[in-house]
């Protein structure tokens, strides 16, 4: 046992008892069996994850983060097979490979291979990727161009967070940072590092980085270009959903002001950095609206919100429009209707079948899928499969 679970452990019991609740309230009240709440008050539970924390910290009144402390993380690590795949990026970044003299790259061939690479990225080929990474960060090491090789960090940083390298890309990313040769690219993989730390459940972290960030960029609106807004709105959109599972409905209401503030001022989607795929506008707004009611079990305004969101104008492998899938595949979850839910993450499967296997949310809703029925159809096997399910 870790001193982290005991440590949690302890915080539980004396927050419910501060509160005046029993185990058995506090499960009820949670909506988490009772041997959840017993477990980890005795340190008998491994790593809880955010989404059960979430719960008991709304039953209890507190922000998620105050049950976590100080170095909770909800993380999982790369598997074998993907540590294996980006073991020559892992090379190339401790030390780049010498580029021949004689064949030098020039800063636009640098630039049209980041923009080759992009499209790799849109389409979540990340085998491809992780073969031409190690050359692009040799190229944009040895031209003179300091925007470039930010973008090419920034790139390799954002590829390794999707794929859960989460030190490697700690270090590549603020490596981009210092590259950067301006603020608004430098904050962009700021941004991506946000995102890394929000995957890992590391709320605080990502909070004080977010709006940090955001309060140093923030735009003047008359004049602001559409980099500024997009990277500033991102931003407080990642304030917004941190604020949902922290357990802080006001601020996630602030937050999601100022990101639709932004996105009307864009008036449309729009993708501003040369090292991600990360679009912004109205539509990517109201995903995050209808995530949040997933994330705290309100699955009818999911879909109501779901509904009356203009039709994507995103490329149905887009990430945002990935992850939306995965939220109304929650949303039926929780309502019980496992044909639709069966079916959002069908489709996610079949057009980035890559990108699926990456993500710990599709664990957790195929594992409650699976948890909840009786039976599986041969579907719901397959999707288990898919994401890596443990058996």
């Amino acid at each position: 046992m870790s001193d982290r679970t005991r440590d949690l452990g302890d915080r539980l019991a004396s927050i419910r008892k501060r509160r005046s609740l029993t185990q058995t309230e506090l499960a009820a009240a949670a909506g988490v069996s009772l041997s959840t709440v017993c477990k980890l008050e005795q340190h008998e539970h491994g790593t809880p994850r955010l989404a059960t924390l979430r719960k008991l910290a709304a039953a209890l009144g507190v922000p998620t983060s105050v049950l976590q402390g100080d170095s909770h993380s909800d993380a999982e690590s790369a598997d074998t097979a993907t540590l294996d795949l980006w073991e020559p990026v892992r090379h190339a970044l401790a030390a780049p490979p010498e580029s021949d003299e004689a064949d030098q790259p020039t800063a636009t061939e640098v630039r049209a291979e980041l923009r080759r690479l992009q499209g790799l990225m849109a389409a979540h080929r990340y085998s491809e990727m992780a073969a031409d990474a190690p050359a692009l960060l040799r190229d944009s090491a040895t031209i003179d161009d300091r925007g470039l090789r930010s973008a090419a960090l920034g790139m390799v940083g954002w590829l390794l967070v999707q794929n859960r390298q989460w030190d490697d890309a700690a270090v590549v990313l603020d490596q981009a940072v210092d590259a950067a040769d301006d603020e608004i690219l430098a904050a962009g993989a700021v941004t991506t590092r946000v995102w890394s730390e929000i995957r890992q459940g590391n709320l605080s972290e990502a909070r004080t980085l977010a709006m940090s960030t955001a309060d140093r960029i923030e735009p003047r609106f008359s004049r602001a270009t559409v980099s500024a807004l997009a990277i500033w709105g991102r931003l407080w959109l990642y304030v917004a959903t941190i604020a949902a599972r922290d357990n802080r409905p006001h601020e996630h209401d602030d937050a999601l002001g100022l990101a639709r503030a932004a996105a009307a001022r864009i008036g449309t989607e729009v993708c501003t950095e040369l090292a991600t795929t990360r679009i912004f506008g109205p539509t990517s707004v109201e995903h995050l609206a209808a995530e949040t009611a997933a994330i705290t079990e309100q699955p009818a305004l999911a879909l109501a919100i779901a509904e009356r969101t203009p039709p994507a104008t995103l490329l149905p492998t887009a990430a945002g429009r990935l992850r939306h899938r995965l939220d109304m595949a929650n949303a039926h979850t929780q309502l019980g209707q496992w044909s639709e839910a069966t079916g959002a993450l069908l489709t996610v499967a079949q057009v980035a079948p890559q990108w699926l296997a990456q993500q710990r949310y599709a664990r957790d809703i195929v594992g409650e899928m699976v948890e909840r029925r009786r039976t599986l159809t041969d579907e719901m096997r397959q999707l288990a499969d898919t994401v890596r399910l443990e058996l």
